[in-house]
């Protein structure tokens, strides 16, 4: 059993039970190996859970890297819209996406100063991505700074992400719709 399958389902069960509900005798019987050669691995559960959180981060943050890259020559409004879109669509399609913004809005006291920690890496890599392209904009096209656009558009995040930890997908789909507008409106000179 390799470690990556032994991560792939404890990510499961932490989405699934939680880090307290989350066994490792459950996790090693699901991955078809003994506990005692889990503890191999894996001494304890918390070292588990941060080896998995500071993987998913660095996957996060070379994802919104390469999404603002590759997205770099679309219209801002399209560009910022897409990217919602498409965080949305990591969160309920890749159990990492979830298990780690989960994970940063319920967090174990156990594990705290260190997800707080990692969330912030991965917030400062989106904050870069985010104010480097706001600097792109024509000074005439929107009324922000590109500081003061970024933590726009972070907070519009962040309340969206809201949505897609405690609610549905669909009240996800319905604040995006509304708050998009008042965002954009917002940001654009008139």
């Amino acid at each position: 059993m390799s470690k990556q399958r032994i991560k792939e389902i404890a990510i499961q069960h932490f989405n699934r039970y939680g880090y307290e509900g989350t066994k490792m005798a459950q996790v090693a019987e699901e991955a078809g190996i003994r506990k005692q050669s889990l503890a191999y691995h894996y001494a304890t559960k918390k070292t588990l859970l941060l080896e998995i959180y500071e993987e998913v981060v660095q996957e996060e943050q070379q994802f919104v890297r390469q999404f603002f890259s590759e997205s770099s020559a679309l219209p801002l409004e399209q560009q910022l819209h897409s990217f919602l879109l498409e965080h949305k669509n990591r969160f309920l399609t890749h159990p990492n996406v979830a298990f780690m913004y989960i994970l940063s809005f319920i967090t174990p006291l156990e594990v705290h100063d260190f997800v707080l920690a990692q969330y912030r890496t991965y917030l400062g890599t989106l904050k870069e991505e985010l104010s480097a392209t706001f600097a792109t904009v024509q000074a005439t096209d929107i009324r922000l700074s590109p500081e003061e656009a970024t933590v726009a558009f972070v907070t519009l995040m962040d309340g969206l992400d809201v949505q897609l930890v405690y609610e549905t997908r669909q009240s996800y789909e319905q604040a995006l719709a509304i708050a998009w507008n008042v965002f954009w409106s917002g940001i654009q000179r008139k």
